[in-house]
This record gives structure tokens, C-alpha cells and sequence, in this order.
């Protein structure tokens, strides 16, 4: 430990420990923020977050090392987890793409307590989420990737014809500086997760169309199952992975989103599931109404499907409910 090295963050950020690549992301914003608290004896929590340019603004972000005064004045508030429109509980978010899309992983099973997990896209604008990645590594090699490709069609300009060198370079200087140090900050990133990011290269479960990413609907996510488990997909794009007693041996109602429909038939089914102790099969329906049916209807799923999720021991996403709550009122 060294007077320019900064403490060690608490990795209190998301429901499990923070995945090794994250991990990497997280020191070197970590070591950003603290050089500056070096130089300038004022912590500015923010240059911990503002790395979309680069690839995402970080979701959430450590608290700042005990005794470091600071602008803007930390609050907790920053480090509340956050969902995009449309998603479901198992999606958790690590960065936010500026535009009310997100990445995150998809845990559709947080008691199994696992290290690593795959990596996603969600809008924030429609349901399903676009896989980039099996892991956080590859997630991430995929965005470092994605950075090229959106700076190779949007490169920094040149001097243009009749104007004077000198007062373009002066006006244009900030934007040229900025994208100096985002190359700097891709190039580390890459060489200490010992990626090569390309941005011709394509992955499973998405594909490219121009500088936008677009879903391949003819890839399915598929988990790690374990013996005794089942893995059933949802209109969500994740499904439910649950112990296989969890479930019923017949289809749950489906809810077809009409004028003349009503939920009550699809509810009264969920709750019968939940009552004879299949709250997988119960979930499952749950989450695929709450696709299909109008928003408006979330007051009226919440209480069953936070009632699945706790009968699968899964509490912390029906509290998670409670966070979605307010985009649908």
C-alpha cells in the first residue's frame, strides 16, 4: 500500500460477489476517482459512473474511501439497484447504455449461488433481452468490440477543406482528447482481460446491423441446468429455472391479450399452482402475462408473483418487485 494506492472497495454492489472481469472494470474507475482525490483533496464519486463514451456508465458504483470529502456529496441513493423498462427481476444490471437500455446478467436462479453468469442486453424500450456473452468476460469483450465498431463509423473528423488547421484543432481539441482516453481506457481493459476486441467480430445470440446490436431470434439462451432441475424458456427471454418438483406436469394458463380477455382465469390459475406447491409452473405464467399483457396489470401480478418468488426462496426478487412498481402505475 502506497500513498497514490487507494483502499480496497467493499464489494457490496450486487447480490453476489462481483464477478472477476467486473472486478477489473470497478478497480481501474476505482483508481481513476482516487488520483484525482490525490491531486485535488476533493472526491468526485461520478468518475466512477461516466464511462459510457467508452462502453456503459456503471450501474452501481462503491462508496468512497472513509474520510474522502467531496463534489458532488455522495448519497446511497446512487447505489440503489435499478431495472430497465420490460425486465424481469432475473435480469441485473452493472451498466446503463445511456439511452434506457442496460447490460446485465441474467441470474435466473440466485440461490445457486454462482461466480459467473451470462451477459445481456435489455432496451428498456420492449420485452427479451439479447445475449452478448456466456460471462462477464466475454459480456465485456463484446462491448469493448462494440466501442470500435460505433468509433469506426463516427471517427474523429479531419480538418476540413478551407478551414484554418490551428482553429479547428483548438475547437475540436476536447473531443479529440476524449476519445484519446477512451482508446487508452479499451486498450488497458482488453490487455488485462486478455481480449482482442474486434469490431467485425460477432457472438452467439446477437448480431450487428450497421453500429446497432440486434437480437439472433433464432439462438436460445440456455442455462446450466443442474440434475434435479429444470429449465423451462418465457416469453421474457430468460424463463424460470427451478428444482424440477417445482413444477406442475401441465402447461399454466395463458392470458391472450384482447379486448374480450380477461386475467382473472390466468390469475386464479397462478394462485391454485402456488397452492398445491408448484411455484415454478406458477412463475412462469406470471412472467409471461406480465409480456403479453398490458403494463397496467402489474398491481395485479405483483402480489402472486412475489408470493412464487418467495416460495422458491427467492425473496430478494420479490422485493425487487417493489422497484419495478413505480414505471408501471
Amino acid at each position: 500500500m502506497t500513498d497514490s494506492t487507494p483502499p480496497p472497495w467493499v464489494d457490496d454492489l450486487f447480490p453476489f460477489p462481483t464477478p472477476p472481469a467486473l472486478r477489473t472494470l470497478i478497480d481501474i474507475a476505482w483508481q481513476d476517482a482516487y488520483d484525482f482525490y490525490q491531486e485535488n483533496e476533493s472526491y468526485d464519486y461520478t468518475l466512477l459512473e461516466t464511462h459510457y463514451d467508452f462502453m456503459f456508465d456503471l450501474a452501481t458504483i462503491p462508496r468512497p474511501p472513509d474520510g474522502c470529502d467531496g463534489y458532488p456529496e455522495f448519497d446511497n441513493q446512487r447505489r440503489q439497484p435499478s431495472l430497465p423498462h420490460y425486465a424481469t427481476p432475473e435480469f441485473v444490471s452493472f451498466g446503463s447504455l445511456g439511452d434506457g437500455g442496460k447490460i446485465g446478467w441474467l441470474v435466473p436462479a440466485p440461490e445457486l449461488r454462482r461466480l459467473d453468469h451470462p451477459v445481456a442486453l435489455a432496451s428498456g424500450h420492449e420485452h427479451g433481452v439479447t445475449l452478448i456473452g456466456a460471462d462477464t468476460r466475454t459480456g465485456l469483450h463484446f462491448m469493448l468490440s462494440w466501442a470500435l465498431r460505433r468509433w469506426r463509423q463516427n471517427p474523429v473528423p479531419e480538418p476540413p477543406a478551407g478551414r484554418d488547421p490551428d482553429v479547428w484543432l483548438a475547437q475540436s481539441q476536447r473531443r479529440i482528447n476524449a476519445r484519446a482516453k477512451d482508446r487508452r481506457l479499451v486498450d488497458r481493459l482488453a490487455a488485462e482481460l486478455r481480449v482482442h476486441p474486434d469490431p467485425d467480430r460477432t457472438f452467439p445470440g446477437s448480431r450487428w446491423k450497421g453500429t446497432a446490436v440486434m437480437e439472433d431470434t433464432e439462438f436460445n439462451i440456455v442455462f446450466d441446468v443442474p440434475e434435479g432441475w429444470r429449465h423451462e424458456p418465457g416469453a421474457d427471454g430468460i424463463g424460470v429455472l427451478a428444482p424440477a418438483d417445482a413444477y406442475n406436469d401441465r402447461e399454466p394458463v395463458v392470458y391472450i391479450s384482447s379486448w374480450e380477455s380477461s386475467l382473472e382465469p390466468a390469475l386464479a390459475d397462478a394462485e391454485r399452482l402456488l397452492d398445491t406447491g408448484h411455484p415454478a409452473t406458477a412463475l412462469l405464467g406470471l412472467k409471461d402475462i406480465f409480456v403479453n399483457a398490458p403494463s397496467g396489470h402489474f398491481a395485479d401480478l405483483k402480489p402472486l408473483w412475489a408470493r412464487a418468488y418467495r416460495d422458491l426462496g427467492r425473496s430478494e426478487y420479490a422485493e425487487r418487485l417493489d422497484l419495478m412498481t413505480p414505471m408501471y402505475q
